[in-house]
């Protein structure tokens, strides 16, 4: 069965995959790293322009370890989990100071660079070097449990013992890097989460979960996403052009983005409401303080929070000072910065 498997996987990879990708074949393993970090939470889609840009700007990874963090971070920006982009910085940095330049070539030194996890080393290991290594993403998971019908929960101690296995199992040890690319792209295009194409499968004659019909039913997670709803409020105000910033810090979301003065509340607040709020005296300022206008609430989704915001013009009669913490910025230097999708559409206008 396992043969059988493997054996159709590489087949349909040969006769019938014609997923295009830019970083598809590619033996560079920086240009892999880059792409592999690209697509950490992030669809294929969205991240190829990233990708391609990312290129262009840096050709190598010397030249990424060179550049300054906020060009970094202005480039990034809009693709979130902006730890991924620290971590790729401290990476690139690691591999010209440490390394010479030269990307580690064995499993043990990829996994040692920051940002690097157990799927992203096999990825790089199994592509650049064709080193025996087992990919094991979403779409990996999903085509091992529906073939070999495993309803062990893939986000258990047991289940990740269970697959990370058997997906070695798998694996062509002479052939890794073309399997691997080849089992995550049947995963997205024919084993797909919703609509799968069984009836044209190849491996639809042994598929466990096909013959048994539980392809909806497998894989399995023990848990349920929750997701959070957090509310903000931007303050906008200044003299003239100018507009109030900081960089985000700690360790919450959006670290080492720029934001305006916020106020975060658990629930919808009303404007007057929020007049009353002593955190939205303490940073608007002194004076006799109105809110002028207010924009309309705009939504971004994480994966475990849901962001509301809306943005705030505060109309002061007197001269307001900058907030503590944060500084005056031109509209000019507004665009050199890095600010959150949320805020980048509203500045979009």
């Amino acid at each position: 069965m396992k043969q059988f498997f493997t054996a159709g996987i590489l087949a349909w990879n040969e006769l019938h995959n014609d997923r295009s990708m830019p970083w598809k074949k590619e033996k560079d393993p920086y240009r892999i790293w880059l792409s592999e970090i690209i697509l950490q939470q992030t669809r294929v889609e969205q991240g190829r322009p990233y990708y391609e840009r990312f290129i262009a700007a840096y050709p190598a990874i010397t030249d990424l370890a060179a550049a300054p963090d906020e060009e970094v971070f202005r480039l990034w920006q809009g693709l979130g989990y902006y730890a991924r982009c620290k971590n790729m910085l401290a990476a690139a940095r690691t591999v010209a100071q440490q390394h010479q330049g030269r990307f580690p070539d064995t499993y043990e030194g990829i996994t040692a660079l920051k940002g690097v996890g157990a799927y992203t080393a096999a990825a790089i290991a199994s592509f650049a070097y064709n080193l025996p290594h087992a990919v094991l993403d979403g779409n990996v998971y999903r085509v091992l449990a529906r073939f070999f019908g495993i309803d062990t929960p893939t986000d258990t101690t047991a289940g990740k013992k269970l697959f990370t296995q058997l997906a070695q199992d798998v694996l062509p040890g002479q052939q890794a890097g073309t399997y691997n690319q080849a089992i995550m792209d049947f995963g997205a295009v024919v084993c797909k989460p919703q609509t799968p194409l069984c009836k044209s499968c190849r491996l639809s004659s042994q598929c466990e979960a096909f013959q048994k019909g539980l392809t909806d039913l497998v894989p399995v997670k023990s848990k349920k996403l929750r997701i959070k709803k957090r509310y903000f409020y931007y303050l906008l105000s200044g003299n003239g052009s100018l507009r109030y910033v900081r960089k985000r810090t700690g360790k919450d979301i959006w670290q080492n983005l720029h934001e305006f003065p916020m106020i975060e509340t658990p629930a919808p607040v009303t404007d007057a409401e929020l007049l009353s709020l002593p955190a939205f005296r303490a940073l608007a300022g002194p004076g006799n303080i109105r809110i002028e206008s207010a924009s309309p609430e705009k939504k971004q989704q994480l994966t475990h929070q849901t962001i509301h915001a809306r943005f705030l013009r505060i109309g002061p009669e007197t001269e307001v000072l900058p907030p503590e913490g944060f500084r005056a910025v031109s509209a000019a230097e507004l665009d050199r910065l890095a600010f959150p999708k949320i805020i980048v559409d509203f500045l979009k206008g």
